[in-house]
């Protein structure tokens, strides 16, 4: 198995030779067309899924799109940071000072022309997703061959929590920046590498992994050729997510507003995984467990494929990038664990050995786990945001 993983890496090192020579991005229409096509079409189906959901549970599309994260995200592009946290019995209560402001302000221009919250996040992701599955086929296409490229980008799309690309979440705009910076660095475009991690940095928290990728970079860049230039992308990487924490203590009125927001208000804490044994426990299963120890089962499948995609030989930014965003999403407890397996999302190289093993299997059956993958991302999503039971 390992030997037919590791066939996916063919031809990197020539790739790599080549990858100075090419521009910033480089457009194959033959490679990136087909998964773009696969991308609009599962956007269709989970849209459809989120419509009949809304429709079966009583709520208004629009409060469904806007559910859990999203309903953050509205309060602030519509009002802002709070002036102060919020306290309750000497507790800090939950705010919008845990969310980080770049995805809100993007849409802030359709909002000014009247289109509502909920609608112009959804236009904004339908674009952003969009970018960024033409993207993540372009970084895979660095290292991996052709098909299982294209594969890789069709599995991003039909992901099983995949609906949070066509609602008011963050994740389409993040993995965009993030896929932009991973290719930057395999191109040794090194200021834009930079420039895309900062924004990713201050579009999530997690953001501030692909400035790590950057600088892992950086320094082999230096070690063996001396590239001094790739110490300026290396420096501008971080500074979108010390900007986002800077900006939120500024607005809240102390300086560690987004720590204490997230330890405080979201129960965030550093548990290396401990919390997830408790998930992966059946005796303490009720109609809110049951649906966190389906999502502990995905987090396990999750570190399982980050080891296989290791196994690959990625280059090693990308190799990093699994190693510490594997890290960043499942060694902290709270209201994080919820979102473990989104965040995962946006590391996309995860997906890999999956994407080579299918590449392997007749197109009989790799067309048809692709659309039931779709479906899936369709009745998750339809389930997440109309009807679970599970923290707000």
């Amino acid at each position: 198995m390992l030997t037919v993983l590791r066939s996916g890496s063919v031809g990197q090192a020539n790739q790599s030779a080549e990858s100075g020579k090419r521009s910033p991005v480089g457009l194959d229409r033959a490679l990136v067309g087909p998964v773009l096509l696969f991308h609009v079409l599962t956007r269709g189906v989970v849209i459809v899924g989120l419509w009949l959901a809304a429709k079966w549970s009583g709520r208004s599309f629009a409060a469904v799109a806007t559910r859990w994260d999203g309903r953050w995200y509205l309060r602030l592009a519509a009002n802002g940071y709070p002036s102060q946290l919020p306290m309750q019995a000497g507790q800090i209560r939950p705010s919008t000072a845990a969310f980080f402001p770049f995805f809100p302000w993007l849409t802030r221009p359709l909002m000014s022309i009247g289109v509502p919250f909920w609608l112009a996040a959804m236009v904004l992701n339908l674009l952003a997703s969009s970018a960024a599955v033409v993207v993540i086929v372009l970084v895979s296409n660095e290292y991996l061959d052709r098909r299982s490229a294209q594969l890789l980008g069709c599995l991003w799309t039909a992901f099983p929590v995949s609906a949070v690309l066509s609602t008011t979440y963050s994740e389409a705009v993040f993995t965009l920046l993030g896929a932009l910076c991973l290719l930057f660095v395999l191109r040794r475009r090194w200021i834009l590498a930079g420039l895309a991690a900062a924004l990713a940095g201050a579009t999530r928290p997690p953001g501030i992994v692909f400035a790590g990728a950057v600088g892992v970079a950086a320094i082999v860049a230096v070690v063996r050729r001396r590239e001094w230039r790739s110490l300026i992308g290396a420096a501008i990487a971080p500074v979108g997510f010390i900007a986002a924490v800077g900006y939120i203590g500024w607005r809240v009125g102390r300086l560690d507003g987004w720590q204490a927001t997230e330890h405080g208000g979201w129960h965030s804490r550093l548990t290396f995984g401990r919390g997830w044994l408790s998930w992966l426990n059946p005796s303490f299963w009720t109609t809110r467990t049951e649906i966190h120890f389906l999502i502990a089962v995905l987090a396990v499948v999750l570190i399982a494929l980050s080891i296989a995609a290791l196994a690959l030989r990625p280059p090693l930014p990308i190799a990093a990038l699994i190693v510490a965003g594997a890290f960043l999403a499942f060694a902290f407890g709270g209201v994080e664990m919820d979102s473990a397996p989104r965040v995962m999302m946006a590391f996309f190289p995860v997906l890999a050995p999956l994407a080579v093993l299918l590449s392997r299997g007749p197109r009989a059956v790799r067309w048809p786990i692709l659309g039931l993958g779709s479906v899936l991302a369709a009745v998750v999503g339809g389930y997440y945001f109309a009807f679970a039971p599970i923290s707000p």
